[in-house]
């Protein structure tokens, strides 16, 4: 089997004395009885497209005459989620073998005149340039090293991927000095437990990671930062992997500048796509942009930009990854962002092939670029700076608050009754009030609409507890176990209700 981003058998078959033209003849009738698609044909060889398969979305079988051999080639169009061919290309070759010999047999007597019908017959210009084929780079990819390597039609690809990997491993050294740093120092001082409340979202942040608030404030450079951070090395492995694919089959067909311009253009527009949609935590990869590379993709092959059969060869395996990759399956994956960068890429795809059909790729390279800053500029207008970090931290002080009344209303036993009056009158009251305005804040916070609900709830049953108190302490300050205990009761009751609401609103969203 052949194994690889881009799986593929080569073969070298020696001509001899073989006529070039001749055997280009058997080629052509061996690719039409194998029903292989032909979508280029010349003295210099053929190119052809296999049927959709099981273990291959297809295959391109192209011949190159060079010199006195014939360059036999089976490679797979599609991203091959296993890196496998499961030896279809292998099986090609063979098919290929013996179909002309077949047609060798057949042809004998006529060989001569088939070859120059089929030679007088190729038309001056056509639509595939063997310099230049349909799968661009990616067939040039041979070996581990060649991927990282920049030459001609593949300059940016490489260096994208060399500094995504880069910036990887520095941003992981740097995290993991910082949590050895915090360790050493609380051990030091004695502070134990100081790596459990570590704050990673807040090591995210500072080293450039994409988030709604930071962004919504000011912070737009994260949208282009977020593209080349990752949280692991699975995460940055697989990504890498598809841009290599990716990036071989564009880069030689939209130029190096206008490809990167456009990579990251659809990079921006999935962050801030992403931005809006999810309301917390922290967004980073490359995946937004990946995605971007495909919809540009799947705008040019819904165009006349590729040969017919190459375009449905390409078509069909490209939009059965997109549509395998993008379902929204699994919590811990920015679909926003990979929607955002695909419609982007789709739309600046358009726009790509306008320019290269009408040669004005500046200024469909301008048009995406104004595109992306006003649709930018728009969402960080319109969207809402939510208040969550806020409402963290509001609630954790009511938390505390909370604990440490409980603390003074019920477990002063050991207190004679003069020291706990004094306690609940100078200390308790004052942490009462103080809760009340914790409340209040909580019902005022700017905050998603499910979120909004739960903070109203939380504000009346903060107000209704610190009623519960009051009516505690006047209850010990008087004496009196039986003058506010329907009411202490009544109240409680509430607190239930509004609890078994904030149940239903979680259980319904």
């Amino acid at each position: 089997m052949a194994w690889g981003i881009s799986p593929r058998k080569t073969a070298v078959i020696p001509l001899n004395d073989y006529n070039p033209n001749h055997y280009l003849t058997l080629l052509y009738y061996a690719f039409n009885n194998l029903n292989w698609r032909v979508g280029y044909f010349d003295r210099d060889g053929i190119i052809g497209y296999t049927k959709l398969s099981w273990q291959s979305y297809a295959e391109e079988i192209s011949v190159r005459i060079l010199g006195n051999n014939a360059v036999i080639k089976s490679e797979c169009v599609g991203y091959q989620f296993f890196f496998t061919d499961y030896d279809k290309n292998a099986k090609n070759l063979e098919l290929l073998y013996n179909e002309i010999s077949y047609v060798e047999f057949h042809l004998k007597d006529s060989l001569q005149t088939s070859t120059q019908e089929l030679i007088d017959s190729i038309p001056d210009n056509q639509f595939i340039r063997l310099d230049n084929p349909p799968l661009g780079y990616k067939e040039k990819l041979m070996g581990f090293l060649s991927v990282f390597k920049p030459a001609p039609g593949y300059t940016v690809t490489p260096v994208l991927v060399l500094l995504n990997i880069a910036i990887f491993f520095i941003t992981w050294a740097i995290m993991i000095g910082r949590v050895v740093a915090i360790a050493m120092l609380s051990k030091q001082n004695g502070h134990a437990d100081a790596l459990q409340n570590l704050n990673m979202e807040d090591i995210y942040l500072s080293l450039g990671f994409n988030n709604r608030t930071q962004v919504l404030s000011g912070q737009v450079w994260r949208l282009i930062t977020g593209t080349f951070l990752h949280f692991s090395l699975l995460h940055i492995a697989g990504n890498m992997l598809v841009l290599i694919y990716i990036g071989s089959l564009l880069e030689s067909k939209l130029g190096k500048w206008n490809y990167l311009i456009l990579y990251l253009l659809t990079g921006i527009c999935a962050s801030i796509t992403s931005v809006v949609w999810n309301h917390s935590g922290v967004m980073a990869g490359a995946s937004g942009a990946i995605f971007g590379l495909f919809g540009i993709l799947l705008a040019l092959l819904s165009t006349n930009f590729y040969e017919a059969n190459a375009k449905r060869a390409l078509l069909i395996s490209t939009a059965i990854f997109v549509a395998y990759s993008i379902i929204p399956i699994g919590r811990q994956v920015d679909h926003a962002a990979h929607f955002g960068g695909l419609l982007s890429g789709y739309a600046f795809g358009w726009l790509a092939y306008l320019g290269l059909k009408h040669q004005k790729t500046l200024t469909a390279t301008l048009s995406a670029t104004a595109f992306t800053v006003l649709a930018t500029a728009i969402c960080i207008i319109a969207a809402p700076v939510y208040q969550l970090k806020e409402l963290s931290e509001l609630g954790a002080q009511t938390q505390r608050l909370t604990n440490e009344l409980n603390q003074d209303f019920y477990y002063t036993d050991s207190l004679n009754r003069q020291q706990r009056l004094q306690l609940l009158s100078k200390k308790s009251m004052l942490k009462v009030d103080t809760l009340g305005r914790i409340g209040k804040n909580i019902g005022k916070l700017r905050l998603p609409e499910k979120q909004h609900k739960i903070a109203l709830i939380k504000s009346k049953i903060i107000d209704l507890e610190q009623q519960v108190y009051r009516l505690l302490y006047l209850e010990f300050k008087e004496d009196n176990k039986t003058k506010y205990r329907q009411q202490i009761y009544s109240t409680t009751n509430k607190i239930n209700d509004l609890r078994s609401e904030w149940g239903t609103i979680e259980d319904a969203e």
